[in-house]
């Protein structure tokens, strides 16, 4: 799609996952949104998990915008670093869509700042989340999915798993925790015939992350370790980009695919 824009990305020929049912893990806002509203749109029935239904990125909720537009959208409490709570979620999400064919973890913290000050409890709250909560999460998944020899499990991981940054310890170490689980599950339950890969973006438009590059400084690095040149000189992605990696991972496209860390960064790990 030569010169595409997000509205272009946004409202794509539908269909592509025509007839799967999804959880999306963390889909009420940012990343796991996008993926939600694109997975709608490719015609999937789609539960959002979170422990917040309410978005900070307009006053309708994910399941509600899928919902007005006419797809099948609803909405889960979940704290992913609960084992009973996920386990309650998934036999929700299939109770009531009647199947489960796509799970994506999206779910994610942040913790920053000098290694040598960062509080443990922030430390061990990054890992919490995105590496225990995505086990918990790719457990109840490979549940369902390993009996009957079909499913596509997607956690979403980052970029900085693959690079060190100075003072994201704590993030570069749990994003890469989670690539080093996904090959590990690729490799255990791939005769089972389960798709498990992962998405690492790289800068992106959302809400939580748009304040970041407020400073110039910031921005200037992220220019700077970004080579690619989208349209307008656009160089930070947008939510609608990753979503579209999301649904190539999620559609049967992707079927001989497993164990790989698809990356969406704009080049930064290429340099």
């Amino acid at each position: 799609m030569e010169g595409a824009t997000r509205a272009d990305l946004e409202h794509a020929p539908a269909a592509r996952l025509e007839g799967k049912a999804a959880l999306v893990v963390g889909g009420t806002s940012g990343i796991g949104r996008a993926i939600a509203l694109r997975f709608a749109a490719e015609g999937a029935s789609v539960v959002i998990a979170s422990r917040t239904r309410a978005s900070n990125e307009g006053p309708a909720s994910t399941d509600e915008l899928i919902r007005e537009r006419g797809g099948v959208g609803e909405y889960v409490e979940l704290d992913v670093t609960d084992p009973a709570g996920v386990g309650s979620a998934f036999a929700r999400t299939i109770e009531s869509l009647g199947d489960l064919h796509v799970v994506v973890f999206s779910a994610g913290t942040f913790s920053g700042g000098d290694s040598r000050e960062l509080p443990l409890e922030d430390f061990d709250r990054q890992f919490a989340v995105d590496v225990r909560g995505a086990f918990l999460c790719a457990r109840e998944a490979l549940k369902h999915f390993v009996p009957k020899r079909y499913g596509k499990l997607v956690l979403v991981s980052s970029n900085f798993g693959l690079v060190g940054v100075s003072g994201f310890a704590a993030y570069c170490a749990a994003k890469a925790a989670v690539i080093g689980l996904v090959r590990a599950l690729a490799v255990e339950f791939g005769p089972s015939g389960v798709n498990v890969n992962a998405l690492l973006p790289g800068a992106t438009h959302t809400a939580s992350s748009d304040p970041f590059r407020e400073d110039p400084a910031i921005d200037e690095i992220w220019r700077r370790m970004t080579p690619l040149r989208m349209p307008g000189d656009q160089f930070v992605a947008d939510a609608a980009d990753v979503a579209s990696a999301a649904v190539f991972l999620a559609s049967d496209e992707s079927r001989a695919m497993t164990g790989h860390a698809l990356v969406v960064d704009g080049g930064w790990t290429a340099l």
